[in-house]
């Protein structure tokens, strides 16, 4: 396999694992302590149920989140980041010095060169408003 072709399958498993809707705001949560399955919810505004449980197994199964269940009554789960998912959440935290969130309205009227860019921005995650590069538009 040549270096490029490495490179790309690694990159292609890295969106595999890292890709799929809320596993970056999981990681990120359980990052600052361990939660139990409701309180993940709670804490994801929107996050439903079903999502939640699929995306708890596929981070379980790719060994970045550990599962502990208390002899209590009723039984206590709680999930926390493994080894692995804490070196790869303290990379993510990194990331976030990357970026910033920019409030947009209707109202807004850019004139630099990067209102074309602006408009476009993706705002899945942001009704109002645009993530960008640090010190970029």
């Amino acid at each position: 396999m040549s270096e490029s072709e490495q490179w790309q399958a690694k990159w292609h498993g890295l969106q595999d694992i890292l890709g799929p809707k809320w596993t970056l705001h999981i990681l990120r949560l359980l990052s600052e302590e361990s939660y139990g399955f409701n309180a993940i919810q709670n804490e994801l505004h929107g996050l439903t149920a079903p999502m939640l449980s699929k995306r708890l197994k596929e981070l379980r199964c790719h060994g970045l989140v550990e599962r502990s269940v208390a002899e209590t009554s009723p039984p206590t789960t709680t999930y926390s980041l493994s080894d692995r998912g804490e070196q790869i959440a303290t990379h993510l935290r990194k990331l976030e010095s990357l970026v910033e969130l920019h409030n947009q309205t209707a109202d807004d009227h850019q004139t630099d060169d990067c209102s074309d860019t602006a408009a476009e921005c993706r705002t899945e995650a942001l009704s109002d408003g645009c993530v960008t590069v640090v010190d970029q538009c």
